[in-house]
């Protein structure tokens, strides 16, 4: 009578494949080795995960046969370490389960000699697997040191195959930087970004929508910033960076509290701050009646004031007022346009005359540090003042390069190219406004105001540049005065 087992078929990689442990060369010898030793495979498990840690599908589906087919007494395998690179594994069938395992490659005594043999290469076949892991860690962290991110990309990034490191993604990279911009620069919390990321289309690796913990974990890590992080190891990346180091220091405050407490009002009382009372001029606060019902009104600074108390709903609806006033005629945007590009021009030139003093002062530093440590090898400064002066000049060149990084990026920031996107909204704003929650509407109104009077009934906007002038052409007619 044949002998009932089962096989156990495992490759958990193409190397392994390439040296003769691919699925059908188990499979063919384990058969080979059924029919000539007169066994019966009942059934075959064929595994194409790590065997190094447990809870291995194929292999809990085994067990649970072994566990309810009595009959079923062996595990066939093609070599020991297919099944033993983890004691516990190895150890559930033999101690606990008393099964035992036949090598189709390995001849093993069915004595305590050869119980003790496998149970030899078991624990050899750990050590190998342990032994890998610990080669496969410290390979990626010394690729970390260098600068190199040694994992799959994260979103905004994707991992080149020809140079080993990673690139920018250009279907995430834009919106994972505009992410960290409207994190940093407007008073959204995490769980507004999940669905500002959502209606951006910004998705992960995988095509899944964010979660408030996936995106503050994406927000956290440096690796957008220019520096690569990896267990213990922090190095900067040589990949192009993401976002600005001033940026992700901003954001990394955000997250941290700092900086918040007006977020907080500005969520419960969104116009509060955006207008001034026009009878004792000062500010209009808000405050809430009945736990649902917001007012504002005049904070009585100066004493009584006769300013009325208004309703949220009253007021957003009087706001828009001061965003239908700045509609844009088609044809003064060209003269504008041509005011702002003079700016411009004279913007980038005091750029580039800062980055030419800052490239002065490093090279001046450089020279100074070589005369010094010239110094210090004929003794004429001692070693002690030699590191103090190192110091120092370390310290200065990194703020020197942290305001270069200022200044490029500001390069990068066309002003003709924001007023031209705030030229484009104007065409929009106010129909936009009118179905804009009351946040979003305080957020426009930041944008386009300095100040506001109240009086009453009446608002006197007093628009930022460049809308005072649009205000002042609608409100004149002279639009080049």
């Amino acid at each position: 009578m044949s002998m009932k087992v089962v096989a156990y078929i495992r490759v958990s990689t193409e190397e392994q494949a390439k040296h003769g442990y691919s699925i059908e060369v188990q499979q063919q010898v384990l058969e080979d080795y059924a029919q000539g030793h007169d066994l019966e495979v009942v059934e075959t498990f064929i595994e194409s995960e790590s065997a190094f840690k447990p809870g291995r599908p194929e292999f809990a589906k085994m067990v649970k046969l072994l566990e309810t087919n009595k009959t079923i007494t062996s595990v066939l395998v093609y070599k020991i370490d297919r099944i033993s690179r983890n004691m516990l594994d190895y150890s559930t069938l033999v101690e606990k389960m008393g099964v035992q395992v036949l090598s189709a490659t390995e001849q093993l005594p069915s004595n305590a000699t050869g119980r003790l043999m496998g149970d030899m290469q078991a624990a050899f076949s750990r050590y190998f697997s342990a032994q890998l892991s610990d080669r496969v860690t410290e390979a990626m962290a010394a690729k970390a040191r260098k600068g190199i991110y040694p994992a799959n990309a994260p979103v905004g990034y994707k991992n080149d195959r020809e140079t080993r490191t990673i690139v920018l993604d250009p279907e995430r990279a834009h919106l994972v930087r505009e992410a960290f911009e409207t994190y940093a620069n407007t008073e959204m919390t995490l769980r507004e970004l999940v669905v500002w990321s959502k209606r951006r289309g910004l998705t992960t690796k995988r095509g899944g929508a964010f979660t408030k913990s996936t995106i503050h974990k994406m927000l956290l890590n440096p690796i957008y910033a220019g520096t690569v992080r990896w267990g213990d190891v922090i190095a900067p990346g040589i990949h192009e960076p993401l976002v600005s180091k001033h940026l992700y220091r901003k954001v990394q405050e955000k997250l941290e509290g700092r900086g918040q407490g007006r977020g907080l009002t500005h969520k419960r009382f969104p116009f509060r701050g955006l207008l001034q009372c026009g009878y004792c001029g000062c500010q209009i606060t808000a405050s809430e009646a009945k736990g649902k019902y917001i007012y504002y009104h005049c904070t009585h600074g100066r004493g009584k004031c006769k300013q009325p108390y208004v309703n949220q709903a009253t007021l957003s609806h009087r706001l828009q007022s001061v965003v239908d006033n700045v509609r844009v005629p088609e044809d003064v945007v060209a003269e504008i346009m041509k005011e702002i590009r003079k700016g411009e021009a004279s913007r980038e030139e005091r750029i580039h005359e800062r980055l030419n003093q800052l490239q002065r002062e490093r090279e001046e530093i450089t020279r100074r540090r070589d005369q010094a440590y010239l110094d210090k090898q004929d003794g004429e400064i001692t070693t002690k003042r030699w590191r103090e002066l190192e110091k120092a000049w370390s310290d200065r060149i990194q703020l020197i390069e942290e305001q270069e990084e200022r200044l490029k990026n500001s390069l990068h920031t066309k002003g003709i190219d924001s007023a031209r996107e705030a030229f484009e909204l104007l065409e929009r704003a106010s129909d936009l406004y009118s179905e804009q929650s009351p946040e979003e509407q305080a957020e426009a109104l930041r944008i386009l105001l300095s100040n506001c009077v109240m009086r009453g009934r009446k608002l006197e906007p007093i628009y930022r540049k460049p809308f005072d002038l649009v205000a002042e052409g609608l409100k004149t007619g002279n639009w080049y005065a």
